[in-house]
């Protein structure tokens, strides 16, 4: 970084302004000179901007007292423990913050298509998305189109995707969450409850569920905590669900059509799987 000094004041502005205007035979201060930076730098001051950079070089000369007062009269103390590497990490941040909200409003949802299932690898590589074959993804894609939908970003990119299902008769009429992933890149930006508010609207005004349910793994506590923030509760515990190994627990939330919130009174019992109803 080039030396900084402190912000010049309106005297010290309109001296060297007067001085370049006495010396040119046009009245003209020269663009990019002396005065025109003096000029800008005093802008800098008065609108507080000149505060982001840490420990000013005092100029020679100057009281003491009167550059503090300068600082105070412009709003424009700074503390010296600001670094200029706090200063660029902030900055850094800044970008950062400003891209996400670019990409969150610049975010599509639409129904998944067939071309989806070449370009949406990447987002399965998180290890507590279950990967299935072809054939069960075209299953659904053919059978409950409307509870299949992908977030795609700027580019083109594929940002996460809901898949479920609407089974069940009578009360047990319902929509099943069968898997919601978003790709680590793309996650704090409230995409997983738009995908689920989607489904959930879907199952409610559509197709009339009483409820919508899902499983998770017992040991994946942020998502557990996602779904309860969204509403959801553990319905039950179903021993050993996940590849004969790990407890799953089934977790619902209520419908329109459910009034006396029948469907998410908890069992006080696990089950195995074979005693599940769907699956």
């Amino acid at each position: 970084m080039g030396r900084i000094s402190f912000p010049e004041t309106s005297d010290d502005a309109e001296a060297v302004v007067g001085a370049e205007l006495r010396n040119s035979p046009e009245m003209k201060t020269t663009p990019g000179g002396v005065a025109d930076s003096m000029s800008a730098d005093k802008h800098l001051s008065t609108s507080g901007l000149i505060s982001c950079f840490p420990k000013l070089r005092r100029r020679r000369g100057r009281d003491e007292e009167r550059v503090v007062n300068d600082l105070m009269k412009y709003d424009s103390v700074v503390r010296d423990d600001h670094s200029f590497e706090t200063q660029r990490n902030l900055t850094r941040d800044l970008a950062g913050n400003l891209k996400t909200i670019w990409e969150s409003t610049m975010t599509t949802i639409r129904r998944f298509s067939c071309n989806d299932l070449l370009r949406f690898t990447s987002v399965n590589l998180d290890h507590l998305t279950e990967t299935f074959n072809m054939s069960f993804y075209m299953t659904y894609l053919a059978r409950w189109p409307d509870y299949f939908h992908v977030a795609e970003g700027p580019g083109n990119r594929v940002m996460g995707y809901i898949m479920g299902k609407v089974e069940g008769q009578g009360e047990s009429w319902h929509g099943h969450v069968t898997a919601v992933t978003v790709s680590p890149e793309y996650r704090r930006q409230q995409l997983a409850k738009k995908l689920m508010n989607l489904l959930e609207e879907i199952s409610d005004k559509i197709d009339k569920a009483y409820f919508v349910d899902l499983f998770v793994r017992a040991s994946n506590t942020p998502a557990i905590k996602m779904y309860e923030k969204l509403g959801y509760i553990i319905y039950r515990r179903v021993l050993r669900y996940y590849s004969g190994e790990e407890d799953g627990l089934d977790m619902r939330k209520a419908l329109s059509r459910d009034v006396e919130k029948k469907s998410v009174i908890p069992l006080k019992r696990p089950i195995t799987p074979d005693e599940l109803e769907y699956d």
